[in-house]
């Protein structure tokens, strides 16, 4: 018989695993942190608009409280399932730390593929979707955020279906938001910003001269800002690429045409980067080979999309990874044996969940933070966020950044939960709630339906 299947949620145990024997870590603590603190699981089932109906899975993890209420965004995408969220809020934790976020990690998903349905039909998802987990979450228990194939819209849904039920105004309880129902300015490309300054002290520290060559996997948000970013500061994008394909340009691309030709005025992607006349004639296999001697790789897509192979291909000076995962567990040991650097994505995406933390804040003061004071408090702690991370890798002797900022946020995980004490309560908790039924007419109400 064949050996099980890793799951998402193996890698981070494998991580933690290793932490904890650096760290020489509390069995207890180290027991606990294996687990999330809680896991909702449940359905909503909508009517669509021609009458009939559909079930969807719904999940929130909440992995740890030590360090605060738990905040982490909410992906909908047909691989969302249990291992996935709880992988990623894990992760969460772990990013929140490092970006020093008075927050433990939390992650949500549906599973779904958003645009097979109206705008009707995801409104009553998102609507149904509250329902489930809304006795669970609070602007000081676990604040929901965007994730893959979320963003304002539903932002503004699930804001007003909790307002709704709580009968009262919570502009702290989810970030994301339209800037009019309560965001925070400088939102937009916080991510990508982020990677940005993690990317410059990386080039600091490999003592890099001059413009760098950077190939970008994954042209959706974050891949699109960075580049807008990295162009503006002069660097060269020479490829980029989506779901059709890769594209490259040894000239590098004109940033400010690429973006117009994929994305309208809204900022909505309407055409594939395959399609782009500007580039390189090459298929794209031949301009993913040559994607891969960019003096910068960043992955902006989705998880696993560097394996084995084409991290033994890869020849960057050096990998950013705005996207969550992006390296299998081979790929992480085999580039790490070859010297190629990886900035880890729980360090390098932390620029959204910084900003996310100061819309809290807002929501909180009821007030707006002009955005010269949101850009400080994002840089300031990406920056010596490094700093931080490469101390701990020469403290501990370890090979990569990512083993040292899995040591560092356990270490600072750990230490919360130490000085909390309580080991004697019992630990973590799966709560199945019943399905949630969604009528087009809202004013029929919402009904449970019993298991």
């Amino acid at each position: 018989m064949s050996a099980a299947k890793r799951t998402a949620y193996d890698k981070y145990l494998a991580l933690l695993e290793k932490s904890a024997s650096i760290l020489n870590l509390d069995p207890v603590i180290y027991q606990r942190l294996q687990i999330p603190e809680l896991l909702v699981r449940g359905e909503v089932t909508i009517e669509m608009d021609d009458g009939s109906f559909k079930s969807f899975k719904v999940f929130r993890c909440q992995h740890n409280h030590a360090r605060g209420p738990t905040q982490g965004g909410t992906r909908f995408d047909l691989a969302v399932c249990e291992s996935e969220v709880k992988f990623l809020a894990a992760m969460m934790s772990m990013k929140n730390t490092i970006v020093d976020i008075r927050h433990g990690g939390g992650k949500g998903g549906i599973c779904v593929d958003k645009f097979a349905l109206s705008m009707k039909e995801r409104e009553r998802l998102c609507r149904g979707y509250i329902r489930v987990i809304a006795p669970y979450i609070g602007p000081r228990v676990d604040g929901p955020a965007p994730d893959v194939n979320t963003g304002g819209a539903e932002m503004a849904w699930f804001l007003d279906e909790y307002e709704r039920m709580i009968g009262e105004h919570a502009p702290a309880q989810f970030t994301g938001k339209p800037l009019v129902l309560g965001g925070s300015l400088g939102r937009g490309d916080a991510t990508a910003l982020g990677a940005v300054y993690a990317s410059e002290e990386m080039i600091k520290k490999l003592q890099m001269r001059g413009p760098q060559t950077i190939a970008i996997q994954g042209f959706g948000n974050a891949g699109d800002f960075y580049a807008k970013l990295m162009s503006e500061r002069g660097h060269k994008i020479v490829s980029v690429s989506d779901r059709s394909g890769v594209i490259y340009k040894k000239a590098g691309f004109e940033y400010a045409d690429l973006h117009a030709f994929c994305y309208d005025t809204k900022g909505t992607k309407v055409r594939k980067v395959s399609d782009y006349p500007h580039k390189d004639n090459l298929t794209s296999e031949e301009a993913e080979l040559l994607s891969l001697k960019a003096d910068i790789f960043a992955p902006a897509a989705f998880e696993d999309k560097i394996d084995a192979e084409m991290a033994r291909k890869i020849t960057s000076k050096f990998i950013v990874e705005l996207a969550n995962g992006p390296c299998t567990e081979e790929a992480d040991e085999i580039l790490s044996a070859r010297g190629v650097e990886v900035i880890p994505d729980f360090y390098a995406s932390g620029g959204g969940v910084r900003v996310s933390s100061a819309e809290k804040v807002q929501g909180l003061e009821n007030q707006k933070w002009p955005a010269k004071r949101v850009a400080e408090w994002l840089e300031s702690r990406m920056r010596e966020a490094f700093h931080d991370l490469d101390k701990v890798r020469e403290q501990y002797k370890l090979k990569s950044f990512r083993e040292a900022g899995i040591v560092y946020a356990v270490r600072e995980i750990a230490e919360a939960m130490t000085w909390r004490g309580g080991f004697e309560y019992p630990y973590g908790k799966t709560i199945d709630v019943p399905t949630v039924t969604v009528y087009k007419d809202l004013n029929r109400g919402f009904y449970k339906l019993e298991q």
